[in-house]
């Protein structure tokens, strides 16, 4: 009689630990909400101990001196306090979950998921960066294919993630460019709420070291930036090139979709960020200061920003006019335009074709013949559009 056979194991929860590694973040997020909220108890009730006269002829003690402190104090040390048992009991739930089998049989990641992750780093990175909290996106590079002479670095915009360069309709316009002109496609995936200069610091050390060891020869690499991610690689190859590495003189072209080079309209990205989801991811922050607050990134967003700030004077550093383009390099703008024809929704195209300078320095130093622009086409569409995809191939095959 043969014998039975063996039962598989039970399938691992494979996304067990990683849910709960989300879930300590959360919490993390709640119990900063938490402290904020005690700190806007606390003015108020500073605001009102000063009011003259007293309400009804009360007296208000203020809150920073007798029984005042010893409350405040105390309510900020039990939440300090309950946050750090949650967290200790989280992690040590995430540790037991947690198993080698995930790094063999890992599956791809949940695009909701990105999405949600991507929006709120956008309105919250800095403050992630600030706190070490693990919804943080640190900034990596992903190579996706096989190595060829010819690499494709693609950087996405601000509130997105590496997937939106697919398209609704399962189109993949950054594989189709790859295997256009021949290139293997590396993705970046960065947090867009924190400085444009820090990240491009970082985008600048993961090429160093990706490209210094890639597996055959180089011929050459080409750069593409959606909006923020543009600004990024300008900030990447200035500081590179301040620094000394070698990977910016292997750059042929750069080709920038809808980069605000002389910045963007306030009202408009706020309202694009709401539409893409980081409205929603907005409003699941427990910081009620957010809505009136913008991130690193945003304000950089806002205002073309692509260097460090000088900490003594708030502002940014006198660049030169390039923002460290090589001389060497082929640059390439894109601007798309609706409506009146002024914008793509939410870069003027005056700002994507960088005939407007901003807080990075003058316009940029491009032929005519390298700018052009996309009508009837808005922001995200850029992305998506095929008369963009045809003018990048046309430049790229050059």
């Amino acid at each position: 009689m043969p014998s039975p056979a063996p039962t598989a194991d039970p399938p691992w929860p494979r996304h067990a630990a990683a849910a709960v590694r989300d879930l300590r973040g959360g919490m993390r997020l709640v119990m900063d909400g938490v402290a904020l909220g005690i700190d806007r108890i606390e003015a108020a009730h500073d605001r009102l101990a000063r009011v003259r006269p007293a309400v009804r002829g009360a007296r208000i003690a203020q809150p920073r001196t007798g029984w005042g402190t010893v409350i405040y104090h105390g309510l900020r040390g039990t939440a300090g306090l309950a946050g750090g048992v949650i967290d200790l009991a989280l992690a040590s739930l995430q540790a037991s979950l947690a198993d080698p089998r995930q790094e063999r049989d890992s599956a791809g990641p949940s695009p909701r998921r990105e999405a949600l992750l991507a929006a709120l780093n956008a309105v919250a990175g800095d403050h992630l960066q600030r706190t070490d909290n693990p919804l943080l996106i640190r900034t990596r590079l992903q190579r996706a294919g096989s190595p060829t002479p010819r690499v494709l670095v693609l950087v996405h915009d601000l509130g997105l993630d590496p997937l939106h360069w697919q398209t609704d309709d399962g189109q993949d316009h950054g594989q189709a460019l790859a295997a256009a002109i021949d290139a293997t496609p590396v993705l970046a995936h960065y947090s867009s709420g924190r400085p444009v200069a820090a990240v491009g610091r970082e985008l600048a050390s993961e090429l160093q070291a990706m490209l210094s060891q890639w597996p055959v020869a180089l011929q050459g690499v080409v750069l593409v930036g959606h909006g923020l991610g543009g600004l990024v690689l300008r900030s990447a190859l200035h500081q590179a090139g301040r620094c000394g590495m070698a990977w910016p003189a292997r750059v042929r072209h750069v080709v920038f979709l809808g980069t605000p080079h002389g910045g963007a309209a306030p009202g408009r990205v706020l309202a694009w960020l709401a539409r893409i989801g980081a409205g929603r991811a907005a409003g699941l922050l427990p910081l009620a200061r957010l809505p009136r607050r913008h991130s690193a990134g945003i304000d950089d967003f806002l205002h073309g920003r692509v260097l460090p700030a000088d900490p003594r004077a708030g502002a940014a550093l006198p660049p030169d006019a390039d923002a460290g383009l090589p001389p060497t390099l082929r640059a390439h703008a894109i601007a798309g335009a609706v409506g009146d024809g002024l914008s793509d929704g939410l870069v003027p195209v005056a700002s994507a074709l960088g005939r407007a300078g901003g807080a990075a320095g003058g316009p940029l130093a491009l032929p005519e013949e390298r700018r052009w622009v996309a009508r009837g086409v808005d922001h995200m569409g850029l992305l998506a559009s095929d008369a963009v995809f045809r003018t990048m191939r046309q430049w790229l095959s050059a």
